[in-house]
């Protein structure tokens, strides 16, 4: 969702602004884009080869080598304690365990003010994605299923509303909402799907109607989206421990498929960061109007320099030439990658689909102030598409770098396009990288 000026425009809405009163970083029909920083840029080794005690796997990348594994070969220990990956140390030199027909699916859903038809878009499609894994030579791969949000906070700030700090720190979503639920249900502690292909599962009723049941997120979450965030701390992949409650959800000879669906461009930065900061307002305080805006002046370069807050002549067409800033007041979209590759021993082993809005057109144009008395003109980005049911994006600059770094383990779908054709694109990479 973006913040929203009117119609089409999106703009964060600041009425009269009195600072006693919470600021609403949201408000009808657009989105904004953040997390802590770096994700688990290299584990280290966990437990060795086989015999009572393995020997100490060896370090990775980053880190110290984790503590000697006990038990049979294969088996990953912890690892040491780093910047990147401490929490989740990849297994040494045992190697990597065969891939089974087994699949971690991640879902991301962005659950800002204006993604409510998109999420319903997925309910819709994700049978698509089943019947493509049962028409596999052997069936129904084994599946676990994990949903999170966007929703991770607003930096330091705890003054906008819908956005509580930590947000909600990457916990996989199980809340009956849907529209199914009568149908189906899980059961009672458990945290994601799990369905062996076997006819076992943790839910009653179809894999689809248990989807459809959680994943409607609804539409009152942060307007600044923590996508990239969100899915390293619900893997533990961002140098802590994951949340207790999606604890087994990764395995070590599954593939990991991480699924994300945001109508906007990934703003996640640090848990202490100043960047939302609601006591700048105007154009001309320091980090500019409280509004997505802030995401593509300090998240973004376009040929070099971030877009322009006042533009000279707008609209200002920079179509083709952003790309994430990297600096670090965004999490760095290098290190994400790394981090959810280090996940496994085999990166190959990691797929990652981002729905979302295409990165061009980049577009800057300005509107009226959304501060009473204000006569400054505030920028915005316009969306670089809209579906004729009226659902649209902002360009996904930094997300569409993610996937250009998984190369042709990545996939890049328009959010706008047909999405019984996104849904099948999705299901092709799935049963693609799968053993048959």
């Amino acid at each position: 969702m973006r913040m929203r000026l009117s119609g089409i425009i999106g703009f964060a809405f600041l009425a009269a602004c009195s600072s006693s009163a919470p600021l609403v970083a949201d408000g009808g029909s657009a989105d904004h884009p953040t997390g802590t920083a770096g994700a688990a840029t290299t584990g280290a080794a966990g437990g060795g080869g086989g015999g009572a005690t393995g020997a100490a796997g060896a370090a990775g990348t980053t880190g110290a080598a984790g503590a000697a594994g006990s038990g049979s070969a294969g088996t990953s220990g912890t690892g040491g304690s780093m910047a990147f990956g401490g929490a989740n140390g990849a297994a040494g030199a045992a190697g990597s365990p065969p891939l089974k027909r087994a699949v971690d699916m991640l879902f991301m859903i962005d659950d800002s003010s204006s993604m409510t038809p998109l999420q319903e878009k997925l309910v819709q499609g994700f049978p698509t994605i089943i019947s493509a894994l049962e028409a596999l030579p052997g069936g129904m791969p084994s599946l676990h299923v994990g949903i999170v949000s966007s929703s991770m906070g607003a930096g330091r700030d705890a003054n906008i509303t819908g956005c509580p700090p930590g947000g909600d720190q990457g916990i996989f979503h199980v809340k009956p909402l849907g529209t199914t639920c009568s149908q189906a249900s899980l059961a009672a502690g458990q945290n994601f799907l799990i369905d062996d292909g076997a006819g076992n599962a943790n839910f009653t009723g179809t894999l689809s109607d248990m989807f459809s049941c959680i994943a409607p997120l609804g539409a009152h979450g942060c307007g600044f989206e923590h996508q990239l965030e969100s899915v390293l701390r619900a893997l533990g992949a961002d140098g802590a421990v994951a949340p207790a409650q999606n604890t087994g959800f990764l395995r070590r000879d599954a593939l990991l498929h991480v699924i994300l669906l945001t109508n906007e461009d990934d703003c996640s930065a640090p848990p202490d960061s100043d960047l939302f900061d609601s006591t700048s307002m105007l154009v001309s305080d320091p980090l500019g109007p409280l509004q997505s805006f802030r995401c593509n002046e300090f998240g973004h370069l376009c040929g070099g320099t971030p877009p322009p807050r006042t533009p000279a002549n707008p609209p200002v067409d920079l179509s083709g030439t952003c790309v994430s800033a990297e600096d670090g007041r965004l999490i760095r979209v290098a290190d994400v990658v790394t981090a959810l590759k280090v996940l496994k021993e085999d990166p190959s082993r990691v797929l990652v689909s981002v729905i979302s809005g295409p990165p061009s057109p980049y577009i800057v144009n300005v509107a009226p102030s959304q501060v009473k008395g204000d006569p400054s003109m505030w920028p915005y980005v316009q969306h670089s598409c809209m579906a004729s049911d009226g659902t649209y994006a902002d360009p996904a600059v930094r997300l569409q770098q993610l996937v250009s770094a998984f190369g042709a383990r990545g996939l890049f779908a328009g959010i706008c396009d047909e999405f019984a054709t996104t849904m099948q694109a999705v299901s092709k990479q799935l049963t693609g990288a799968l053993p048959q």
